[in-house]
C-alpha cells in the first residue's frame, strides 16, 4: 500500500529548497554563488534548516523497501541507474554550467561569453567545492550519493527482505531515540566539502528498516509530541550556541546536535503519519514533478537571483522575487519536460 504521507513529506522538503537556497543569498554563513546583504531572518531559517536533506535521504531508504518489494534487485539497479545516474550526468554538463558562469559574473571574474567561458569550465578542477567557477556537481551532490548509497545498501536491503526481517526496537520509544550516538560518531568520517556520505547512508538505512513494519511508525506517530519538544528545546539550543559562542564542533556539541537532527526527523515522520497519510490532487500531480524540479531549481535561482540583486540586494523584494520566479520557472519547466518523452529521460521521468 501507498503511504502517501512520504509523497507530502518528500514533495515538501523539495519546496522548501526554494525559501532555503533563497536565504542561502542573504545569510550570515559561508559564501554562495551570489550574495546580497545579510540579513537575521534568512541567517536562522539556515541554521534551523539541518533537517531536510537529511529527511530526503531518510524518506528514499523508506521508498527503496516499497520499490524492492515490487521488483527485482536487477531492475531495482536498472531503475537506480535511469532514474538518478542519467540525470546526474546530464545535469552536471548542462543544468550546473550556468551557475557557475554567473558566479564569476556576479563576482567581477566573467566578461567572456557562455559559451567562451564553456571552454574552460570542464576542465577547471581549482573550486570542486563550488561556488567559485570551477567544474562541480553542485546541489546534485544529493543525486549521487543517494545513486551510491542505494547500491552499496542494496544486498543488505535485500537480504532484509528475504528475511522478512524487521528492528522491533524501532518501535520502542527510548530505544528509536538511540541511533543519534550512531549518527554522531559516523560524523567524525572524512567527508567531501561537509557533505559525510556515511552518515546519510545511515540515515537512508534507517528509513528502510522504519517502514519495515507499520508498527514502528505509529509507535513514531503516537510519542510524536515527546519528539517535537526535544527537537524544539534543542534546535533553540543550537541558535543559542551559534549566535552567542558561534557553531561548535566539540563530542558534547556533536552528541547534542545530533539527538537534534534526530528527534526532528522522528516529529516530523509522525506528525507527518498523523495529519498527511491521505491522498491529494497537488500531491499526484507533483511526485512526479520533484526530481525535476529539484534539478532545476538552484539554476534558475541562481540566475534569478544574479538578475535581481543588480536592482536590490536587501529587503522581503528581493527574497519574495527570487524564491517565487525561480518555483514558477522550474515548474512550467517541468510542465513542458514532462510532455516531451526524450527529455523525460535526461529527468529521470518514466
Amino acid at each position: 500500500m501507498r503511504k502517501n504521507y512520504i509523497d507530502w513529506l518528500r514533495n515538501g522538503a523539495i519546496l522548501f529548497l526554494f525559501p532555503y537556497h533563497t536565504a542561502r543569498i542573504f545569510d550570515d554563513i559561508s559564501p554562495f554563488y551570489i550574495k546580497g546583504a545579510v540579513s537575521t531572518f534568512p541567517s536562522i531559517l539556515v541554521h534551523l534548516s539541518f533537517w531536510f536533506m537529511p529527511l530526503l535521504f531518510l524518506l528514499s531508504g523508506m521508498s527503496s523497501l516499497h520499490a524492492l518489494r515490487n521488483r527485482s534487485t536487477k531492475n531495482y539497479l536498472k531503475e537506480r541507474h535511469l532514474r538518478l545516474m542519467v540525470p546526474f550526468v546530464f545535469g552536471v554538463l548542462v543544468i550546473v554550467p550556468p551557475q557557475a558562469y554567473f558566479a564569476k559574473r556576479f563576482h567581477g571574474d566573467q566578461r567572456e561569453s557562455y559559451l567562451d567561458f564553456l571552454k574552460n569550465y570542464f576542465t577547471d578542477f581549482s573550486d570542486w567545492s563550488e561556488y567559485a567557477g570551477g567544474i562541480s556537481p553542485a546541489h546534485l551532490w544529493f543525486i549521487l550519493f543517494l545513486f551510491l548509497i542505494s547500491i552499496a545498501l542494496l544486498p543488505v536491503m535485500a537480504a532484509a527482505i528475504r528475511n522478512h526481517y524487521s528492528p522491533a526496537w524501532l518501535g520502542n520509544p527510548v530505544l528509536v531515540v538511540l541511533p543519534f550516538a550512531g549518527l554522531a560518531l559516523l560524523s567524525a568520517l572524512p567527508d567531501i566539502s561537509g557533505k559525510n556520505i556515511f552518515v546519510y547512508a545511515a540515515y537512508f538505512i534507517l528509513g528502510f528498516f522504519m517502514a519495515t513494519d507499520d508498527r514502528i511508525t505509529t509507535a513514531i506517530e503516537k510519542h510524536r509530541r515527546i519528539h517535537l519538544g526535544t527537537a524544539v528545546v534543542g534546535s533553540a539550543g543550537i541558535l543559542l550556541e551559534i549566535f552567542t559562542i558561534g557553531g561548535q564542533s566539540g563530542m558534547v556539541f556533536t552528541i547534542w546536535h545530533f539527538l537534534t537532527y534526530w528527534v526532528s526527523l522522528l516529529a516530523i515522520l509522525g506528525y507527518g503519519k498523523r495529519y498527511l497519510d491521505r491522498r491529494s490532487r497537488l500531491v499526484s500531480y507533483f511526485n512526479p514533478a520533484a526530481f525535476p524540479v529539484y534539478i532545476l531549481h538552484q539554476t534558475y535561482l541562481v540566475i534569478v537571483g544574479y538578475h535581481v540583486l543588480q536592482v536590490t540586494d536587501r529587503g522581503i523584494v528581493p527574497f519574495l522575487l527570487i524564491m517565487l520566479v525561480s518555483l514558477f520557472l522550474s515548474i512550467a519547466t517541468y510542465d513542458v519536460i514532462r510532455r516531451i518523452p526524450p527529455i523525460r529521460i535526461l529527468f529521470g521521468l518514466k
